[in-house]
């Protein structure tokens, strides 16, 4: 049984920062409160947080998620990551108000190894912030779960008044074919892994992944993360099967 939760409008936060449009969220005593959009977001995002505390990556680098019903519907929560005195600025606005122009267009006609180095170099000069080690790390959590809303927009960084630093890895709820039409449970995990694709940068994950790989800071331990789902799956295709099954073709 779920925790529940009811919010009243009066915390309700609307954001134009997502692929798919408008995200309804709700903002209380510190806490996010997502609503699912396609059924299931919420149960990836706990899944997400769950396996990266399988793995060396500190509790800093990345947001704790748990599913949770609120107003009488499926989603999650997580605590705010931002101090009183910081602020999150994504890449896509960062560059916006420095350069001008649409992030995303612009590597869009760059090959994929030229985009990541453009990004790197760009917030490197304008922010004083070596990005090779997050976004290392977030490709490799991207590969794993097959996170398909991977954007400009959550990628980001926090600004204390005085510095940059990258943000925590969050919002994964779009991974494990969550909203993705293309799936079929019908088909082997390894022809349906070929029908997701990434979004920034390449649309291969493995690619993403392999660039920075030599900066990525922690590693995935696959047989603890398969002990860890055995005790969810359930054999009805849930994220915890497709996960485990994922973690099946990787390791072929």
């Amino acid at each position: 049984m779920l925790p529940k939760i009811e919010i009243g409008p009066e915390y309700l936060v609307m954001e134009s920062g997502t692929s798919d449009g408008t995200q309804i969220k709700y903002f209380k005593d510190n806490n996010w409160y997502k609503i699912d959009r396609y059924g299931g977001e919420g149960q990836v995002e706990e899944l997400a947080s769950d396996i990266l505390t399988l793995t060396n990556l500190p509790d800093k680098d990345y947001v704790k998620y748990s599913q949770i019903k609120i107003n009488d519907e499926f989603g999650c929560m997580s605590e705010n990551f931002l101090q009183p005195n910081e602020s999150f600025i994504t890449l896509y606005r960062l560059y916006s108000n420095i350069q001008g122009g649409d992030l995303a267009t612009v590597t869009a006609r760059m090959d994929y190894d030229e985009a990541i180095d453009y990004v790197l170099e760009f917030m490197d000069k304008n922010a004083k912030v070596d990005l090779r080690e997050y976004l290392a790390n977030t490709f490799a959590m991207d590969a794993l779960i097959l996170n398909e809303d991977r954007h400009f927009n959550n990628l980001g960084l926090i600004y204390d008044g005085e510095r940059f630093r990258p943000a925590p890895i969050f919002d994964n709820g779009k991974s494990l074919f969550v909203g993705n039409k293309r799936y079929s449970q019908e088909k082997a995990m390894t022809e349906n892994k070929k029908k997701a694709f990434a979004k920034a940068f390449s649309g291969s994950f493995d690619l993403n992944d392999s660039y920075l790989r030599k900066y990525r800071s922690f590693e995935f331990d696959y047989d603890r993360i398969e002990s860890f789902l055995k005790e969810k799956i359930s054999g009805e295709d849930t994220v915890y099967d497709r996960l485990y099954s994922l973690i099946g073709v990787i390791k072929l």
